[in-house]
């Protein structure tokens, strides 16, 4: 497959944003890139012409598109030291002090895997029924691959690794079962999520949100829509709602810097200032 140039990415993105109205322009050239020439190898597409007739002649194709050109998914319990804050600290100090149910939201689900890690500290916590999930996603096939449980056996070994360093109070491979190439994770931990399907400007995303799951996914923007995104984070979180990032993404160089400030440094959590 030959190597796709400036121009072609640009055409490919024209395409897209006049049939679809999705507008990929102010992702991160060079990640963007990479994963276009991955689906384009995956899929046995020789060229850029060969992908552009694809996405105009096939609209059914666009759900698949859409679903291979999201962010890669992680491990679970990528970044252990997180999660054990999370549980340690984090998640009892807020969440029996809520009214009602405490609103959690994961921006970004592809395969699952934060969804998973997420349900699992609450459920050895005994929170689970006092919280609401909401995960939403952009394609249909990205829902069906989380509702399965199905996940990639090379991603639950790392997993099982980070999941002793988190020191969880079970075993991992109590959440889940083998499957022929792969593992099935127990789908009942994720039975009370409510899922929403939304477009790159995060339509019919929620309100008064108390803590955003949003980590190692701003890094494939550029700082336009960096921006763009932490502002519908912004409004998304309720009077003081917290923000998680990567453990690599910082904020500090944007704008948007200002109406944030940092409730754990290390981890890369951030609070909205009032």
């Amino acid at each position: 497959m030959a190597e796709l140039g400036i121009v072609d990415i640009r055409e490919i993105i024209g395409v897209i944003k006049n049939v679809y109205q999705y507008d990929f322009s102010q992702h991160a050239l060079t990640s963007f890139k990479q994963r276009l020439e991955r689906l384009m190898r995956i899929q046995a597409i020789g060229s850029a012409d060969g992908l552009i007739k694809k996405l105009k002649e096939d609209q059914g194709y666009f759900d698949t598109f859409l679903h291979e050109m999201s962010v890669p998914s992680t491990e679970m319990f990528r970044d252990p030291s997180l999660w054990r804050w999370l549980r340690e600290e984090y998640f009892p100090q807020n969440i029996d002090k809520s009214p009602g149910k405490y609103k959690i939201w994961l921006p970004a689900c592809t395969s699952g895997g934060e969804l998973y890690s997420l349900a699992i500290v609450l459920a050895e916590l005994g929170l689970i029924d006092k919280v609401q999930i909401i995960a939403t996603y952009m394609s249909e096939k990205s829902l069906e691959l989380i509702r399965s449980g199905v996940y990639d056996l090379k991603k639950i070994e790392v997993s099982q690794e980070n999941y002793k360093r988190f020191n969880g109070t079970r075993d991992l491979p109590v959440y889940y079962k083998p499957g022929k190439d792969n593992v099935i994770r127990d789908t009942s931990l994720i039975e009370s999520v409510e899922f929403r399907k939304v477009n790159l400007n995060f339509d019919n995303m929620p309100q008064n949100v108390k803590l955003i799951l949003f980590r190692n996914t701003l890094i494939y923007y550029n700082p336009t829509r960096q921006e763009t995104v932490l502002q519908y984070m912004y409004r998304a979180l309720s009077v003081s709602g917290h923000l998680v990032l990567g453990i690599r993404e910082k904020i500090s160089g944007l704008l948007s810097a200002r109406d944030f400030e940092f409730m754990n440094e290390a981890e890369s959590v951030y609070r909205k200032k009032i």
